[in-house]
């Protein structure tokens, strides 16, 4: 094992890369002014001190990073070899951007990784020149890479651009990062220079390897020592001189495709995952603590039918109406807070004792009535439910309990799920919406079909992690579709709530620690109303600053991954919404973009009058609701806008 650290080496080995603290301000500050007392003359664009023909300046650079990295390199890993150091500098210009490119293969990979510690000796972003990588890239390919070599990345340049993330970091951070792992940089178009260290290292059973095309088209394997790599600058693409030649072979190169890119990066995405996914228990069952860590949710018998009434009953005194006519609404949205602070007591004096038989230490933290009138467009889209915990990293995890107060199917609107997308992507979710840009923005429309409709009998619960996809169809019953919802998590678990910084560029959450009371002050239309007035939440202290992320996919690819986990499209649901969203064709009409104007007389109160252009939607309805008409939808919804 290459780190030290476990954890750390679960991430190199998953993503190719890490980002850790590294150098103190004091050793940052030492190291900019030894390069700049031994670079008087910098040379414009890319420039790396191990380009320098003085043997003995590149050596005594070489050993001062060295005296200044040993401690933190003997921190972080084990037995290594190590491979030199430097400097590399960009001078201000278009001419300092670096091509996506991979570094040589140096060692017998995958079975060894070859590592360069990336040190920014300033803040570094995508203004000066900071890193960018396409993550998990280190196992795409196992083509050889050598200067002599033709770039296997040829034919997927345009692909590769679009994926490149860039990495902020803090001066005096490291990014330790794979010789395979694709990377670039763009330009520094700041006023002054932008300086890294590097040192490169090894695992100290690796044989270091170069490789070299001949004159002839063979390959040619040479094994080289440890000051190679420091020797070799001065002669790239040239036969080494220095080495000792192992074995000349025939070799074509390995050129990664577009679909085997595609392939590969789908790949990572799953096997990210799965990786990422942990959890502390939470159940005393442990077999239904293992299914609900693979799928995401279980259902199972919770209330008595004397404790279902009494819940029931206590909904209907209120007179809570949908008053929007959206056909879904929550009572925790109510304006009435005091209103809401009744209902989460009277919700957890039932349904908590109940919990307590199936849950271990637990603490609960948010209650509310769940309501879907009747409404034959009523559909609530795929969407994942806020963070409400800290750590969710580290096995922490939020659950809704959805208890059902009526039976619920397909024909009122019943819950469905997504199995297993609690691990799709581990991302935090902030509010508000429909203002934030989330993972599910551009898949609601396409992902629907797959959606895993629960039949539950009034009094049973559906427990499910809040990163879990879940919808329902609209109620189309003659009876209102009525459930409680009950917040849940681990008991020792900080409970917080991540906001999208109101500066408009969606790249920052702030995450406020909180109490349950924070959901009886704060809830999503107030949230909203909040960010486009560019408020920040009161009464919870300052904020951490948190960088807003989260795996992207294509369409195709989350079907795909959607189906690898057992979901399979759902026919009877989609026939039943295609009848509701499609119209049969009327007799007289003028198309227009899908949808139908009409001019046919129509009955009201028994007299037949004209209605001049009055708009049939003759569109099905996976053409109504694309991810733009959802969305709208969506913001009307939550937001009465």
């Amino acid at each position: 094992m290459l780190f030290k650290d476990e954890k750390l080496q679960r991430l190199f080995d998953l993503n190719g890369y890490v980002i850790v603290p590294f150098l103190q301000e004091q050793q940052v500050r030492e190291l900019r002014d030894y390069f700049f007392a031994t670079h008087p003359q910098i040379p414009d664009g890319f420039y790396s001190s191990s380009f320098n023909h003085d043997a003995g300046h590149k050596k005594s650079i070489n050993e001062k990073i060295e005296s200044v990295l040993h401690w933190q390199v003997a921190a972080y890993f084990n037995n290594i070899k190590k491979l030199g150091s430097c400097f590399l500098c960009k001078r201000p210009g278009p001419s300092s951007a670096m091509p996506i490119h991979q570094d040589w293969t140096v060692v017998d990979e995958p079975n060894y990784d070859s590592v360069t510690i990336w040190i920014p000796l300033q803040d570094v972003d995508e203004t000066n020149g900071a890193m960018q990588v396409v993550e998990g890239s280190h196992r795409f390919s196992v083509a050889l890479r050598a200067p002599s070599l033709e770039d296997p990345l040829r034919d997927i340049q345009a692909e590769l651009r679009e994926d490149l993330k860039t990495l902020p970091m803090k001066a005096g951070e490291a990014l330790i990062f794979s010789h395979a792992l694709i990377h670039a940089s763009p330009p520094n178009m700041r006023e002054e220079p932008r300086i890294v260290v590097t040192y490169g290292l090894v695992d100290n059973g690796a044989s270091l390897m170069f490789y070299h095309k001949s004159e002839n088209g063979k390959i040619e394997q040479y094994k080289v020592g440890e000051d190679f790599f420091q020797r070799y600058n001065t002669q790239i693409g040239e036969r080494p001189r220095f080495g000792k030649l192992l074995r000349t072979l025939d070799y074509s190169q390995q050129y990664l495709t577009p679909t085997d890119y595609r392939k590969a990066k789908l790949k990572y995405k799953q096997t990210k995952a799965e990786c990422m996914y942990k959890m502390k228990p939470i159940f005393k069952d442990e077999a239904r603590q293992r299914l609900f860590e693979q799928e995401g949710f279980v259902v199972f018998p919770l209330l008595n039918a004397g404790e279902v009434d009494e819940l029931k009953s206590f909904y209907f005194s209120l007179g809570l109406k949908d008053e929007k006519g959206y056909g879904f609404h929550v009572s925790m949205d109510q304006g009435d807070k005091e209103l809401c602070r009744r209902v989460r007591d009277k919700i957890w004096s039932v349904a908590l004792p109940r919990l307590s038989e199936h849950l271990l230490d637990f603490k609960p933290f948010v209650a509310s009535f769940v309501a879907k009138e009747v409404n034959p467009r009523g559909v609530v889209p795929a969407h994942q439910d806020w963070s409400f915990v800290e750590g969710e990293e580290e096995g922490y995890a939020s659950i809704t309990c959805w208890i059902a107060l009526v039976d619920t199917n397909l024909d009122n609107g019943g819950m469905g799920v997504i199995r297993g997308s609690h691990k799709f992507m581990q991302n935090h979710r902030p509010s508000p919406s429909p203002q934030c840009p989330v993972p599910l923005s551009e898949h609601m429309f396409s992902i629907f079909p797959y959606l895993h409709t629960i039949d539950m009998k009034a009094g049973e619960v559906l427990m499910f992690d809040n990163r879990t996809f879940h919808a329902s169809p609209p109620n189309t019953s003659d009876g209102i579709r009525l459930a409680a919802g009950v917040g849940v998590t681990q008991k020792d678990a900080q409970l917080v709530h991540y906001y999208m910084k109101p500066d408009g560029t969606f790249k920052t959450m702030l995450r406020y620690r909180i109490d349950e009371d924070f959901f009886l002050k704060y809830e999503n239309a107030t949230l909203s109303k909040m960010y486009d007035e560019r408020k920040l939440i009161e009464g919870y202290g300052e904020p951490a600053e948190v960088p807003y992320e989260y795996t992207k996919y294509t369409s195709d690819e989350l079907i795909e991954i959607i189906k690898a986990a057992g979901n399979t499209y759902n026919t009877p649901m989609v026939e039943k919404l295609a009848k509701l969203f499609g119209y049969e064709q009327p007799q007289s009409s003028h198309k227009e973009n899908g949808a139908t104007i009409s001019h046919e007389p129509v009955q009201t109160n028994g007299k037949q009058q004209e209605v001049v252009a009055e708009w049939k939607d003759n569109r099905s309805f996976f053409q109504k609701y694309t991810p733009l008409n959802i969305a709208r939808e969506l913001r009307r919804r939550l937001t009465g806008n």
